[in-house]
């Protein structure tokens, strides 16, 4: 009989959901059916199903009672309450469901000490081996001669746990009027063999809140100045080391080791939670109110106010303010604002908002996800390494891996991928490749895709390059750097004649790697007298300029074609006596037209040429 129920057993835990790890046991759905068994060996097939062991006080429940239980998928807790009739309440400690009474006499006053000695299977002490009174949150942390002492009250029957890393955790029960003294061999641990057997069905499930992989955080967390001056080793040590899921409605603590939940408040999820200075939690789900700093273990989902800052090991969903910095080492799923700093090691779903940094950064770029929106606005500084950013506001600089939207900073702009939409920088802007448009004094990108650059200077690698020797109607000689993308591009150029001028411009052009091709140019340029009895500044001059351009070669094209051009000099520059048209000018070529403007100061129109040769 009991060969065939342990078959069941095996095959039911194969085919179990592997989604069950992430829950925690009193979570976990079962199927389950128990037709006139005793309470004994149904507890017993529930505890392999879960893999978890029951703890309870013997005098609770009779072992010997037939009970069944109809073939459905439920909970365990549902199950539980379904067998005992609502009798019970339970908590989760590690590996082991206790089962307390739920309608028990009241304690009394009785104040009683329960003292002994943790150790080994051959009987050597046990340093730092957790005692832990499952009700009262009463904790001690043994000495080296594994002795502990713990203070208690009440005079019915308590269940304590003892735990040690590497060790199998033990319950035990005592009473004031039972146990005083209460020594405790613990045993390596070590999975039953019909866990050994299959690895995927370990009893180290995870509860309800993500477990942290301290591997990963246990070292940032407590490295972190504030953790470091607010949390007690004692506290940080209980809260690593303890496996014990407590959800409680309200914790108020004056700092993290005076308190509610007093040593073991790294082991809480609390619903609300107030610090007159600064708290310590395993979670929250709910509101946490801080004066000075909050500082949480794993999650906190709901709100977040830090008088100065917040802490946070894992993920955040929902908001979170503080005065100063907020410092969260998993994901940001919301709205995080700080008065000076925000710091997500992980990515964001949501928006950063600080008086000078933001930054946000992922482990691996593989484990982000393509939903949502995000941003970050801050006076100073945003830094973000996730996948994609949709709005980066700063008041100086802005650093992501792409943007899927505005970049917009009084410096400097930097995107190491694509960016898709709207770069805007007082300085200088760089992308690897654009699908937009860049505005900056300086534009820098390897490739446009579709877009281009607006700005004094932009330089695109894998674009569109050439330099340009002309003569024109006004000016004898210019020289022209253009780049851009495969078909628009901004230029700048120089002139000289009589006058000299420097221009910028834009310009279009068609498939230049054709043998004829056309492009249109349109510039503004600032005009100088080079005559020491005028005005530096003699005006300004906009061209638009026709090409009609003969590849002769790979790398060289000739180009001609017509302008139409106004000039409109400078009505403040200093008048000259006497002065005329120079008599060496005509209309078609020299400086008949600016000379004409300079000394009427009247505006100017006419029609031009151009002659050149682009490499």
């Amino acid at each position: 009989m009991n060969r065939i129920i342990y078959i069941t057993i095996l095959i039911a835990c194969i085919f179990l959901n592997v989604k069950i790890q992430a829950q925690n046991f009193l979570e976990k759905e079962i199927l389950v059916e128990v037709k006139n068994q005793s309470t004994e060996s149904t507890m017993f097939i529930l505890e392999k199903l879960g893999g978890f062991n029951f703890s309870y006080d013997a005098m609770l429940l009779d072992p010997t009672k037939m009970v069944s239980i109809e073939g459905k998928r439920a909970s365990l807790e549902e199950i539980l309450d379904e067998l005992f009739q609502g009798r019970f309440t339970y908590k989760v400690i590690g590996s082991h469901v206790i089962l307390q009474a739920k309608n028990k006499d009241r304690l009394n006053d009785t104040m009683w000490i329960l003292s002994g000695i943790i150790t080994d299977s051959n009987g050597n002490p046990l340093e730092n081996a957790i005692v832990y009174e499952v009700n009262r949150q009463a904790s001690f942390i043994t000495n080296p001669d594994g002795k502990y002492m713990l203070r208690l009250e009440g005079d019915q029957p308590l269940g304590i746990n003892f735990s040690c890393k590497g060790y199998q955790d033990t319950i035990a029960y005592a009473s004031a009027d039972q146990t005083k003294n209460l020594n405790i061999a613990l045993h390596p641990w070590q999975a039953e063999s019909i866990f050994k057997e299959h690895p995927t069905f370990s009893q180290s499930l995870r509860p309800k809140h993500k477990a942290i992989n301290w591997a990963y955080t246990e070292k940032e967390l407590e490295d972190l100045a504030m953790v470091n001056l607010m949390v007690p080793g004692k506290t940080l040590y209980v809260s690593n080391n303890l496996n014990v899921q407590e959800v409680r409605f309200a914790q108020v603590s004056f700092i993290p080791s005076w308190g509610t939940n007093r040593l073991t408040n790294g082991l809480v999820t609390n619903k609300y939670s107030l610090n007159i200075i600064a708290g310590y939690s395993a979670n929250i789900d709910g509101v946490e109110i801080g004066a000075v700093a909050n500082i949480i273990r794993q999650e906190m989902n709901g709100v977040q106010i830090g008088g100065a800052v917040n802490v946070v090991g894992e993920d955040v969903n929902g908001v979170q303010v503080a005065g100063a910095v907020n410092t969260n080492l998993g994901d940001m799923d919301g709205v995080q604002v700080a008065g000076a700093v925000n710091r997500v090691k992980g990515d964001i779903n949501g928006l950063q908002i600080s008086g000078t940094i933001n930054t946000a950064a992922v482990k691996s770029a593989d484990s982000l996800s393509l939903k949502g929106w995000n941003g970050q606005v801050s006076g100073g500084i945003n830094l973000h390494g996730g996948e994609r950013i949709n709005l980066q506001v700063s008041g100086a600089y802005n650093q992501a891996n792409s943007v899927d939207g505005l970049q917009l900073s009084g410096a400097v702009n930097y995107v190491k991928g694509t960016v898709n939409g709207l770069q805007v920088t007082g300085l200088y802007n760089h992308t690897y490749k654009l699908r937009g448009i860049q505005f900056g004094l300086i534009n820098h990108a390897d490739t446009i895709e579709n877009g281009f650059p607006i700005g004094l200077v932009n330089i695109i690698r894998n674009g569109y390059q050439k330099w340009e020797i002309s003569t024109d109607e006004t000016f004898y000689v210019n020289a022209a750097y253009k780049t851009g993308g495969k078909n628009l591009y901004s230029f700048l150029k120089i002139g000289a004649g009589k006058y000299l001028n420097a221009a910028y411009g834009i310009g279009y052009t068609t498939n230049p790697q054709r043998k004829f091709s056309v492009n249109l140019d349109l510039s503004g340029s600032a005009l100088f007298n080079t005559d020491s009895d005028y005005d530096v500044f003699a005006g300004d001059i906009w061209r638009a300029q026709l090409g009609f351009n003969f590849k002769v070669s790979n790398k060289m094209l000739i180009t001609t074609g017509p302008s139409y051009n106004f000039c409109s000099p400078d009505k403040k520059q200093k008048q000259v006596v006497n002065n005329s048209l120079s008599s060496s000018s005509s209309p078609f070529y020299g400086n008949y037209h600016l000379d004409k403007a300079v000394s009427t100061l009247d505006n100017q129109f006419w029609f031009g040429w151009q002659f050149g040769v682009r490499f």
